[in-house]
């Protein structure tokens, strides 16, 4: 029975049949009396809705890429390039495919959750009540990577929405968030823990992986919201730090002592894992794997012509201390090249987390790691956090947790103190950014930096501070990408272009919404 996790064509539906003769039609065209019936229809149409998860590259370049860590090695005056170098615009085809993916997987999400939630759906209810949670997760999924991007974005529901987007308005921030609060609760009760999974489904959405991003949510909620007062904040810093609790107490994850296992095509899923882009070779829509991360980092192989993504400062590669285990996983200034049987040393360090340490020749084409998105050891960094800025001061287990993170760096015992420990005494001030520091080590070239950057509002200034020429160009619009001029040109009065980009109408939005903003 092949159910697990397998990313197609945007629109195409995964395939997953109980025979290798089922056909499954695209989710868009499952409607009405034409909707699956059957439990194994069901499945299919579900993994169809994982599908704009697949988008590595695009998610690269849009957040790390973005971001001060990461500069193009292709040409400048591209799309990528733009992106590099923070010269985006309306029309930038990277921008408006993540709009176009996210909400097509949106749409697939709302037709299955209002097909099976119809009292004559004739999916075995137990099924169905897991397969509404998976569908809750990624529309929530998608809509907190939406409203990160955009800020006030279209909240669609139901089916049936215009799918041209001439009726859609942009709605307001808090009111993205709280529906994609009120998704991962209810995907937390519909769904199993991991454990419940077993054999090909292995990497399906959980509990775990809605708790863990629901405490992500509350904690980025908190920090950006454009309305809230501060009781109101702090009320979603408490709540993200009860939700992560929820999940360092359940036991359904640990960290990994290696930190390479993390990306190891022999651990898949492994017990660090919360939740993860699934590739595989053999059942992917290109036959490479999906996954264009490895490319990105490694498509020149072993020469010196500079790959798709490259380290944009040595700095970053040296900030680490030599005995971090994850410095070498991050970094790669050599490969072993088994074809000559000996090392290939770089002369600017790639990144180590998607090349295949087995198979290095194969990372350029055949690129089936799974794409990390949500990590055990980021929980206790959420946590953290959130307890700094619910208390305005590191207290409770805010040490623990972020030296919990360190330790297993260091190859240390877990519950001892260690040489490596952030020491007490620090002040609010203090412990951000030793925690922004950690996110550093812990997380880079897993799509975090840019959006971790613009919930602290240090955007501009940290790329402006980097050093990286190619990041000079940055300006405060750049807080946000802008509508897709295709959209805008399908409806150009409601989804009103963001703040400084080409049609962008100060009377629609006021001054400067980054006034403040660093």
């Amino acid at each position: 029975m092949k159910n697990r996790i397998i990313l197609f064509l945007i629109i195409a539906v995964a395939f997953a049949s109980c025979s290798d003769s089922l056909s499954v039609e695209p989710i868009d065209q499952l409607t009405g009396t034409n909707f699956p019936r059957t439990d194994a229809d069901a499945i299919a149409a579900v993994n169809g809705v994982y599908q704009a998860n697949e988008l590595s590259t695009r998610f690269g370049y849009t957040i790390d890429l973005t971001s001060d860590l990461t500069v193009t090695g292709e040409n400048p005056n591209g799309d990528a390039g733009f992106l590099s170098s923070q010269q985006w615009e309306p029309f930038n085809s990277y921008i408006t495919y993540m709009w176009t993916t996210f909400y097509n997987g949106i749409t697939n999400a709302n037709v299955l959750i209002d097909h099976l939630e119809d009292a004559s759906s004739e999916v075995t209810p137990s099924l169905k009540q897991r397969i509404i949670g998976e569908a809750k997760f990624l529309r929530a999924y998608y809509y907190q990577y939406a409203v990160q991007f955009w800020g006030e974005v279209p909240l669609i529901l139901h089916k049936g929405v215009n799918d041209e987007g001439d009726g859609l308005v942009r709605e307001e921030i808090d009111a993205v968030y709280a529906q994609i609060e009120a998704d991962l609760i209810a995907a937390a009760n519909l769904l199993p823990h991991a454990a419940a999974y077993s054999g090909s489904d292995r990497g399906r959405a959980t509990w775990g992986a809605a708790k863990t991003l629901l405490s992500k949510i509350y904690l980025v909620w908190g920090q950006t919201s454009p309305t809230l007062d501060a009781a109101g904040k702090k009320a979603l810093f408490d709540k993200s730090i009860a939700t992560a609790t929820e999940v360092i107490a359940s036991g359904d994850y640990e960290l990994e002592e290696d930190y390479a296992q993390n990306w190891s095509t022999e651990n898949r899923n492994g017990k660090e894992s919360v939740f993860a882009t699934q590739h595989s070779l053999s059942q992917s829509s290109d036959g490479g794997g999906g996954n264009h991360l490895l490319h990105c980092a490694f498509s020149s192989g072993f020469t010196q012509s500079l790959p798709h993504v490259v380290i944009s400062n040595i700095k970053f590669r040296d900030d680490f201390d030599q005995n971090d285990q994850r410095k070498g996983v991050t970094y790669a200034d050599s490969i072993y090249n088994p074809d000559k049987a000996e090392w290939f040393h770089f002369d600017l360090p790639r990144y180590q987390k998607y090349i295949d340490p087995i198979d290095p020749n194969g990372s350029a084409s055949n690129r089936n790691i799974d794409r990390t998105v949500l990590r055990y050891a980021e929980v206790f960094l959420l946590r953290a956090e959130a307890i700094n800025e619910a208390e305005h001061a590191p207290v409770g287990t805010a040490y623990e947790d972020i030296n919990t993170v360190r330790r297993r760096a260091f190859r240390q015992p877990l519950n001892q103190p260690s040489q490596y420990d952030i020491q007490q005494g620090l002040n609010y001030e203090g412990f951000k950014s030793v925690i922004q520091q950690e996110r550093v080590f812990e997380l880079t070239y897993e799509q975090n930096r840019r959006l971790d950057l613009i919930r602290w509002r240090i955007y501009v200034k940290t790329l402006k501070e980097s050093g990286v020429k190619a990041k000079e160009n940055v300006s405060l619009k750049n807080y946000r990408f802008p509508i897709p001029g295709s959209q805008r040109n399908i409806n150009p009065e409601r989804l009103w272009q963001n703040w400084g980009y080409d049609g962008y109408d100060e009377s629609e939005t006021g001054v400067n919404p980054y006034a403040g903003f660093e």
